[in-house]
């Protein structure tokens, strides 16, 4: 990952959405954030777009859990989710917060763990039944808190590296 990052700072600099959309897109909060961080953006930038990505990701996941078609592309997408949702709802951990009920949805959403994220934010809030007036909301502050602690993460690698 450190080549790949050294190749899009020297070559990519200049354009951002270029590398950043494609990073995050691909590799989820952490690894957009983290690579982002590694090119020399602050955390004032990075945290706005980041949330600006997860948050526009809320209604097309609602989407996707509210309707299904009989177009056979939309059958394949619901194939795949009705496998993700199986394998979700069997985890303990998806078990454990969905014991917490909404500072679950808070905290799966944040969390930089494989199978966390906004995706699961909203499955874990159309399980509990929660309003979109309710869930947005926590789905945000998910996204805010999982950033923070990302750039924090992040912060201590660079500190860490320029102590070498």
């Amino acid at each position: 990952m450190g080549d790949a990052v050294l190749f899009l700072k020297n070559n990519l600099s200049d354009n951002f959405a270029v590398y950043f959309l494609p990073l995050y897109i691909l590799g989820g909060r952490p690894v957009a954030i983290l690579s982002g961080q590694m090119l020399g953006f602050k955390a004032f930038f990075l945290l706005p777009v980041v949330v600006m990505l997860d948050t526009l990701q809320i209604p097309l996941f609602y989407y996707v859990f509210d309707t299904i078609s009989n177009v056979r592309f939309i059958k394949k997408i619901h194939e795949k989710a009705a496998k993700k949702e199986m394998r979700i709802r069997k985890s303990r951990l998806f078990l454990w917060l969905s014991l917490l009920g909404a500072p679950g949805v808070i905290t799966i959403t944040m969390l930089p763990l494989k199978g966390c994220g906004m995706w699961s934010g909203v499955f874990l809030s159309k399980i509990l039944k929660l309003r979109k007036v309710m869930s947005y909301p926590l789905l945000i502050t998910g996204s805010v808190l999982g950033c923070l602690l990302i750039l924090g993460v992040g912060e201590a690698i660079l500190k860490f590296m320029e102590a070498l």
